[in-house]
């Protein structure tokens, strides 16, 4: 039989035995409770005497027991899930709540409850309503999709009140959440839109930058990614005419219509649409094939894009894996209070860019 086989003899045996605390205290000659603090990362442990705790966990592979933590923890642990609902434009949220949905299933084994709370991203008293519904219950943590700035920054505040932890995902608002962010480096994501434009068309393009969605003042994070795009392509120096344009409408006819007049006017050589919503643009080109179609760059892996990806209307999706957002800010949270091992504030997603040569072997 083919395999990889190890087998292991009564030395080895011996050095695999687990230890559990107890024995940690006695190797180290400290108490159980000194052994409890370096776990834990509390204060009152001297430098000297936490290295050598922590150098016997090291060399025993320590690994505590989850089940027990998690029943030690007083009244079990409950999280909150605050993140926009599916909305008929796109299907973006669903990726990120099949993601939640998977970290719900995994760590409600631990004694951990999690609810999920769901809002307009289009009606902000929609939001402040969830959001007070959040704080009447007893969270230990909430997940937040910052969408409202200002109602945000708020509810946050509120939470630190409450000592409820928090932590955002899919865009950031800096210094706010008491746990970081996890989501995509979003100037990192302009910069490489800019890449690719870089290799599409040549010095002297006229290149539009589009952003459509209502509420278009909501979406602040769009910025960061356009600042992004600008300064690469500036750098170059290959004297682009850049222009950038809002569409504040989610309704096709109305977006079809100002596109049509910016594209009579403007004749952009390449269209970089700052969010999931490049189906729209594919549509528009496709519904109005008299018009020299231009390249086209936008954003994740949702059906309505893919389709305009394959039969060419697209030229590349930036894909920003929303689902495993949502699973990683829940294990965050996981890691958080039970394993006590978490020390970075943010955790960036990687940047994937589909073509029509790859898309069919992708998945979120």
């Amino acid at each position: 039989m083919i395999g990889y086989y190890h087998f292991i003899n009564m030395e080895e045996k011996a050095e695999n035995k687990k230890v559990g605390i107890k024995e940690i205290a006695k190797l180290a000659n400290v108490s159980i409770a000194t052994v409890d603090r370096v776990l834990n990362n509390r204060k009152d442990v001297s430098d000297k005497t936490r290295a050598k705790v922590q150098a016997i966990i090291k060399e025993h592979n320590y690994q505590p027991n989850l089940y027990a933590r998690a029943l030690s923890v007083k009244n079990n642990l409950s999280f909150a899930v605050l993140i926009p609902k599916t909305s008929s434009q796109t299907g973006y949220w669903d990726l990120c709540l099949k993601g939640i949905k998977q970290g719900i299933e995994e760590f409600s084994t631990f004694g951990i409850s999690i609810d999920i709370f769901l809002y307009d991203q289009e009606d902000v008293r929609t939001f402040l309503k969830m959001s007070e519904d959040v704080l009447s219950r007893n969270f230990n943590a909430v997940v937040i999709a910052p969408i409202f700035i200002t109602e945000t920054t708020r509810f946050v505040e509120e939470c630190k009140k409450r000592r409820i932890e928090s932590i955002f995902v899919n865009s950031d608002i800096k210094g706010c959440s008491s746990l970081g962010y996890i989501g995509p480096d979003l100037y990192s994501t302009g910069r490489l839109a800019a890449n690719l434009t870089s290799y599409l068309v040549p010095a002297n393009s006229k290149v539009l930058i589009l952003n459509i969605a209502r509420g278009l003042q909501n979406y602040a994070y769009l910025n960061t990614k356009i600042e992004g795009y600008t300064d690469y392509l500036n750098k170059l120096d290959r004297s682009f005419e850049i222009l950038n344009i809002d569409i504040p409408s989610n309704n096709y006819e109305e977006i079809a219509i100002d596109l049509l007049r910016h594209v009579n006017n403007i004749e952009p050589d390449l269209i970089f649409v700052t969010n999931s919503r490049v189906s729209v643009v594919g549509r528009f080109f496709d519904e109005y094939r008299n018009i020299k179609k231009p390249h086209i760059i936008g954003f994740d892996f949702l059906t309505e894009n893919v389709d305009f990806l394959a039969n060419g209307m697209v030229d590349f999706l930036i894909c920003q894996r929303p689902d495993k957002q949502g699973y990683l800010a829940l294990n965050y949270l996981y890691r958080h209070f039970l394993l006590k091992d978490v020390k970075e504030n943010f955790k960036p997603m990687p940047i994937d860019i589909l073509t029509v040569e790859n898309y069919l072997f992708y998945e979120n």
